[in-house]
């Protein structure tokens, strides 16, 4: 069977939505940091879609700064692949958008050049959570890859000391301006960025530095479509229902949606034109995404594994747990986190929970649950210190809390826990339970936050990690709604 190339897929122009333009007319002026899963049925198949209206400036080349995984399996198919949406029918697209792909650690000099080139126009960034070196919610100085990047700028090794030598070579070329934007699941990520950024540059090139300020802008943006690991039933069906082999394809949920900061400092992208809504304040939008999106599939995640459910989807299917998700994210976050005007808070988690629960989307709860002492600092933690400031119920969220904890322990019994932490956290695990929920919190950096001084709310997480510890999540999860409406019920009598 033939592998999946420029030259074999015109034959399968019938059964495969593919290009409708020439490869070798397309400019790549976008640059993505993490050509993971995501970014290849996301930003990816926006540029595609630009490409296939006759905007062909924004062909993509591709950095990887840890493996070439994604480079060896691409590169003999000409970095072309196959985005399978996953709906009611599944659809087939190949995507072209991807013109190279460059692995950092082999060549940092290439990836440094390419961002210093004057046809670089934006450069993407989707390295997850964990790629920010971030503590507490700040840039760690002392993270090994930051503070290498401060004495030594010649081999970069974070997004910052990429970013920063880039910058310092376009300047001392006399270059043009040009944007960099967040695409991760982070608050505020272009300030992460021009934050990490700024202080390198401040270290290596005080003349660097203040170019920037007129000709480099940092960019947050919001994004969502889900896109599970590639599995090799993935590949068998392309390989049965196309008769070509594509070595990474991915997959998607047909829901895709990308809200952009509109702050370019170099030329802007037409992505208006393909579906996406460039506005000045993005805050809003992320906020409205982390607190219910994010917060809702980490918390099914966490409950899912507990219950012993393989995905998402699975997970939901227990009527006890899609409950709670929805009370939790209708209840106690809802209540204090405002959402754009133009959006129905309602109908978002509806559509949220439906989205989850598409069982052509088998969505791993352990892909989910991946990094999650990083995660639960952007997804989970504001909306508990919002609760608590306002004087807001927290019941749902300190029982998704206690639930977190438990999920550790349980992925460190089975060997499962994935998580740049997870050496400490199995040191931690020793302790009793009381300890250990501290020493948890405190290494997923609660201890920054002011919930955790309070005394209430940290005995309702104690008590519901017991509760789960010792029980059972199916057992807790009765035993917290049994409780809870007990106290309804003395509330409704006063």
């Amino acid at each position: 069977m033939k592998v999946l190339n420029s030259k074999n897929y015109p034959e399968h122009i019938n059964t495969v939505n593919a290009p409708n333009f020439n490869r070798n007319d397309v400019k790549s002026s976008i640059v993505h940091f993490g050509v993971g899963n995501f970014h290849r049925c996301h930003q990816a198949v926006y540029c595609d879609d630009l490409l296939n209206k006759g905007e062909l400036d924004w062909g993509i080349i591709g950095v990887s700064l840890r493996s070439a995984n994604v480079r060896d399996a691409l590169a003999p198919q000409d970095f072309l692949y196959t985005q399978a949406t996953l709906g009611e029918e599944t659809q087939y697209r190949v995507i072209s958008s991807l013109t190279n792909i460059l692995v950092a650690p082999e060549s940092p000099s290439a990836v440094v050049m390419t961002l210093a080139d004057d046809q670089t126009q934006v450069v993407t960034i989707t390295i997850t959570e964990k790629g920010y070196c971030l503590s507490d919610g700040l840039i760690d100085v002392n993270h090994e890859a930051f503070r290498h990047d401060l004495q030594l700028l010649s081999k970069p090794q974070s997004i910052y000391g990429f970013l920063a030598a880039g910058i310092i070579k376009r300047h001392h070329q006399n270059g043009s301006a040009f944007s960099i934007m967040c695409c991760d699941n982070m608050q505020g990520g272009g300030e992460y960025l021009a934050q990490g950024v700024n202080r390198l540059l401040n270290q290596h090139s005080e003349q660097a530095y203040a170019w920037a300020q007129q000709h480099v802008s940092f960019i947050s943006s919001m994004v969502d479509r889900v896109s599970p690991a590639t599995s090799q039933s993935l590949k068998d069906s392309i390989a049965r229902d196309l008769a070509f082999v594509d070595q990474w394809p991915v997959s998607a949920e047909p829901f895709s949606q990308w809200v952009i900061e509109d702050n370019f400092a170099g030329e802007k992208p037409p992505f208006e034109q393909v579906g996406a809504l460039f506005v000045k304040d993005i805050a809003s939008f992320e906020n409205m995404k982390l607190r219910f999106l994010n917060a809702g599939h980490s918390i099914a995640s966490a409950l899912g594994y507990l219950a012993g459910k393989k995905y998402i989807h699975e997970a939901l299917a227990c009527t006890n747990i899609l409950t709670f998700v929805k009370q939790t994210l209708t209840g106690n976050i809802l209540a204090v986190s405002p959402v754009p005007d133009a959006i129905s808070a309602a109908d978002y988690i509806e559509q949220v929970l439906a989205r989850f629960q598409n069982s052509a989307l088998p969505y791993a709860v352990l892909q989910v649950g991946s990094d999650s002492s990083q995660k639960i600092q952007q997804r989970l933690y504001p909306s508990i210190e919002a609760a608590i400031t306002n004087q807001s119920d927290s019941a749902y969220l300190s029982f998704s809390l206690a639930a977190w904890l438990a999920y550790i322990d349980q992925a460190i019994v089975h060997k499962e826990l994935n998580d740049p932490l997870s050496a400490q956290f199995e040191k931690m695990h020793k302790l009793d339970l009381k300890q250990r929920s501290k020493a948890y919190l405190e290494l997923a950096g609660a201890a920054q936050h002011s919930f955790y001084a309070n005394s209430h709310f940290m005995q309702a997480v104690l008590a519901d990690y017991i509760s789960i510890s010792e029980q059972g999540i199916e057992q807790a999860l009765d035993a917290f709604n049994q409780a809870l409406t007990s106290k309804e019920q003395k509330t409704a009598q006063t």
